[in-house]
Parts: C-alpha cells; sequence; structure tokens
C-alpha cells in the first residue's frame, strides 16, 4: 500500500457525542426513577464501550445487566444524531488525507448499529476503507484487535500505521498493536491521563493531523 493509513477513534475524536450519550444515559436511568448525571460525570466512563458505560452508571438498575444495557443502547440510537455532528474540518481532513493517497479506518467501542447511522447523517461513512465496532470485533479497546484487522484489511504496515483518538484506550491499543499513535486534546477523553500515556504526538485539532510528521 502506497501512503499511510489513518485509524481513527469515534467519540471525542471525529465527534463530540457527550450530550447525546448523557441524554441517552439519562432516560434509561428516569425509567427506574434514578436521577440524572451531569454529563461530565457520565463523559468519565466513554471510551471503554457500552457496557462498561452502564455497568459505572446504571449499577443500581434492579434488571440484568444485558436488559438495562439494550435499553440504553434502543434510546441512544433514538438519540444519537440530535446534537452529535463532526468537529470543524474534520469531513476536509479525511478528504486530504485520501487525496493525497492515504486510507482511513475507524475502530471503535460504540455499537455497530449507533455507529452507522451517525456516519451515514455525517455522510462520511463512505470515506472508510473498514468499520469496527464490538459487534464485529472480538474485543474491545484497549485490545489491539480492530487495528490489525484495519491494517489487513488495508494491505497496509504497522510502520505506515497511525492510531488517532481522544482517550488512554486508543494509544494503548495503538502501542500494543506496535502502530504510532496521535492523541487528541481537543476530545473527550480524560486529558491528563491521554497525556499520561504517551501517544507519539498530540494535537489540539484535527486539522493538524494531515501535517504531522511520523
Amino acid at each position: 500500500m502506497d501512503g499511510r493509513l489513518y485509524i481513527f477513534d469515534f467519540d471525542g475524536t471525529i465527534s463530540y457525542t457527550g450530550e447525546d450519550i448523557a441524554a441517552s444515559l439519562n432516560e434509561v436511568r428516569r425509567l427506574y426513577s434514578l436521577t440524572p448525571l451531569e454529563t461530565a460525570e457520565v463523559l468519565k466512563y466513554v471510551g471503554y464501550g457500552a457496557k462498561f458505560l452502564i455497568e459505572n452508571t446504571l449499577a443500581e438498575a434492579p434488571d440484568p445487566l444485558e436488559t438495562v444495557l439494550q435499553r440504553y443502547k434502543e434510546a441512544y440510537f433514538s438519540h444519537c444524531t440530535d446534537t452529535s455532528r463532526p468537529y470543524e474540518g474534520l469531513t476536509e481532513t479525511l478528504d486530504k488525507l485520501i487525496r493525497r493517497g492515504d486510507k482511513v479506518s475507524l475502530f471503535t467501542n460504540k455499537p455497530l448499529r449507533i455507529t452507522l447511522k451517525t456516519l451515514d447523517f455525517f455522510g462520511i461513512r463512505d470515506r472508510f476503507t473498514s468499520i469496527y465496532c464490538p459487534e464485529n470485533l472480538n474485543n474491545r479497546k484497549p485490545d489491539p484487535e480492530g487495528i490489525l484487522r484495519c491494517i489487513d484489511d488495508a494491505n497496509a504496515e504497522k510502520a505506515n500505521t497511525i492510531m488517532v483518538g481522544d482517550s488512554k484506550a486508543d494509544v494503548d491499543a495503538g502501542k500494543a498493536a506496535g502502530v504510532m499513535t496521535c492523541g487528541c486534546l481537543y476530545g473527550m477523553g480524560d486529558r491528563e491521563k491521554l497525556i499520561k500515556a504517551a501517544p507519539d504526538r498530540l494535537i489540539e485539532d484535527i486539522r493538524e493531523l494531515p501535517g504531522l510528521a511520523f
């Protein structure tokens, strides 16, 4: 493969999705007569998958975990495009990378049905060579499985692959896969934890990405 492969996380990397996630979670909390949580509290548990989020924000619910998780997924599917939009410059950045011969893929812990609906709403689904979510993988981030699958699909080399994300999980997955990493400081993840994870590069704006030397 000529060029590089850029593998993107979703939440906090290509879009700020915090308000829609929090609204969906609080809809389920209301079903159980639980008080709503502030968005900042909800975001502490975003990045490691919906199950992790529910385990840490709806543990008081009397129903089995899988029942509560399914209710959250249905609520989020309904609300995932209420306020979420691509970060400014995201589409232009993807197109710039593709025009110069790079490929872009997506590896996220976000549920597949919600991911595809949101990408279609943004009008960018066709940019990605591969899209990996928990439903089409055996392991979630920080496991590197999704990165390795993206590399195989793109016929890329690890030395020319960059994992781009806003959380420690993204950096840890990239390091486990043996690829370069780029941390997005503008995202939803814990900024201090992201810096401590020591990605190869850090950016404050997605539009910086094409100009970085790796």
